[in-house]
């Protein structure tokens, strides 16, 4: 795959502005989201004003309840509504979010069923609060070795391996040695949408 170039500080920012028009679009108020999302009214404030910037937890968990794909959030456009298909070439734009480079590499015009994000993580990425959601991930291990942090145990992933698990226990993803390319999928569990956590 074609190494991916990162987005502007400004295209970043404006993954607050995005967020607001999906909500608005969907007919949603701030308190509505909060009640649907779990996350609070004030921290979604602070996320659509750019004052911070979302976790890929809290993305998915937007993209779920705002029906709309995390690439949409990311600023990639979608606007051809013509077919159900979207194809990605491995050029999408790379984005900077909690210290990992995140390419999204799924959704097509109606989709919301998953989300598949393509994953650079650096042996240097500080570990961060553990995300949790509603649903399932499976992770495909490209190269390095992933370091899964799963409900406080850490699992070893080789490159060629994967691993697939409940996301709403706490989970966290690093690298070992090396950087490491992780294929992400995420998909909504049976209860509906998902809730994730701060």
């Amino acid at each position: 795959m074609a190494p991916a170039q990162l987005v502007s500080e400004h295209a970043l920012s404006s993954i607050g502005e995005r967020l607001k028009a999906a909500r608005e679009q969907a007919g949603y108020t701030l308190d509505e989201l909060a009640s649907l999302t779990g996350l609070s009214k004030a921290h979604l404030s602070r996320l659509e004003s750019a004052e911070r910037q979302p976790s890929i937890a809290a993305l998915l968990t937007f993209a779920a309840a705002l029906r709309v794909p995390v690439g949409r959030l990311l600023g990639e456009d979608d606007s051809d509504s013509s077919t159900p298909l979207s194809v990605y070439s491995g050029g999408e734009a790379a984005h900077e979010l909690a210290g990992l480079n995140v390419v999204a590499c799924s959704g097509y015009p109606g989709s919301g069923a998953l989300e598949a994000l393509r994953m650079t993580i650096s042996p240097e990425r500080l570990p961060g609060t553990p995300a949790r959601h509603h649903g399932e991930e499976w992770a495909y291990v490209v190269s390095g070795t992933l370091v899964l942090d799963y409900d406080g145990r850490p699992y070893r992933v080789a490159a060629g391996s994967c691993a697939h698990f409940d996301a709403e226990h706490p989970h966290r993803l690093g690298a070992e040695n090396v950087t490491t390319e992780v294929l992400v999928v995420a998909a909504q569990g049976p209860r509906g949408l998902w809730s994730a956590h701060r």
